[in-house]
């Protein structure tokens, strides 16, 4: 059953990948600037706010906005303990900052506060003070993963666009060439001469 499941969301996923990013009247570039920006966006501590603040960059910016929605998604209420985690822990170590206990203890109470209803006010405000409790090293540690991130998805939107465009410019053109060419062709032999 569980199996199902997923393979249901990946041929949604497929499903939209193909038919909205990569069918989409944009260039290649516009596509992975928008890839980039919501990768970087995704990995501020911002969440609640990452989707809007990655559609309105990817309209300043002309990149693909449809790009953005399932990207930002990357860190959620289920993901944000071990993604900010490790940035907070990447910050910290960039930052040269002391070993804090109560960074851990904050953390933990983020993991724990995962099983409340993320619909209510409380949980929010609950989080964001908790996540203004982890400071500049958290912000250091998001963007650095942000950018490098969003370079690299770049990068690799850009090259898997275009060579998915361009496989299939060559798979169009090959139907096309086999519908343009007559049913039989008939090949004359020359007479024997004997």
């Amino acid at each position: 059953m569980e199996r199902r499941i997923v393979a249901r969301h990946i041929l949604r996923t497929r499903k939209f990948l193909i038919q909205k990013i990569l069918h989409a009247d944009d260039t290649p570039h516009a596509i992975a600037l928008g890839a980039a920006v919501a990768t970087f966006v995704a990995f501020l501590p911002l969440v609640g706010l990452q989707t809007v603040i990655s559609i309105s960059l990817a309209a300043a910016l002309r990149a693909n906005k449809a790009v953005c929605i399932p990207i930002v998604w990357i860190t959620n209420p289920f993901t944000l303990v071990p993604i900010y985690g490790a940035c907070f822990g990447l910050g910290r170590w960039v930052m040269a900052s002391p070993q804090h206990t109560d960074s851990a203890v904050v953390l933990n109470e983020l993991g724990q506060q995962q099983q409340l209803n993320i619909l209510t006010q409380e949980f929010w405000r609950d989080f964001f003070s908790r996540l203004a409790g982890l400071g500049l090293e958290l912000w250091v540690g998001c963007a650095i993963v942000g950018v490098v991130l969003g370079a690299a998805s770049y990068l690799a939107a850009l090259w898997g666009v275009s060579a998915y465009r361009e496989k299939r410019r060559l798979r169009l053109l090959r139907k096309s060439l086999l519908r343009s060419k007559p049913d039989s062709i008939q090949v004359t032999r020359p007479a024997d001469h004997g």
